[in-house]
């Protein structure tokens, strides 16, 4: 199963240029769960225990405000997710789960942080990719405050 992985890693943007064998070792860093649709991955306000990298299938990223549950996105095959809060040091900023059956490799806080420290060219894909969905948020935010 970690070999099938391995081949769908390769394919992803922010891991172009790595090997069946470099996404293996990737694999081995972690732990690879499979999901079934609505499984819960982690709350808004929970720990930075870990972070997520989803191989198949779709996560919803929500926070839940007065009993309803606002969707921020959706995320696919490819995203990393909860790098933040790891990587700051913070509670969870929303709550995560699996829209469909789903697998993600889950990696331990110190596991991606020293992930991040020994391969230099993925430390700068992950952190501008995370810049870059920070921008867009705060994009967004900024026109939906100048439409208001």
């Amino acid at each position: 199963m970690s070999q099938d992985y391995a081949s769908i890693i390769v394919d992803f943007p922010l891991f172009k240029g790595y090997t069946t064998d470099g996404a293996q070792a990737l694999l081995a860093c972690g732990e690879v769960k499979e999901l079934e649709p609505g499984e819960i991955l982690f709350k808004e306000g929970d720990p930075p225990l870990f972070v997520l990298l989803v191989l198949k299938g779709s996560l919803q990223v929500y926070v839940e405000r007065s009993g309803r549950d606002l969707v921020l996105t959706d995320s696919g095959p490819g995203t990393i997710i909860g790098e933040l809060a790891v990587l700051c040091g913070i509670a969870r900023s929303a709550s995560v789960r699996s829209v469909e059956p789903a697998a993600v490799l889950q990696l331990s806080a110190t596991s991606f942080r020293s992930l991040l420290l020994r391969n230099t060219f993925l430390s700068e894909r992950v952190f501008g990719q995370a810049l870059r969905t920070l921008i867009e948020k705060e994009q967004a935010l900024i026109a939906e405050l100048t439409r208001s």
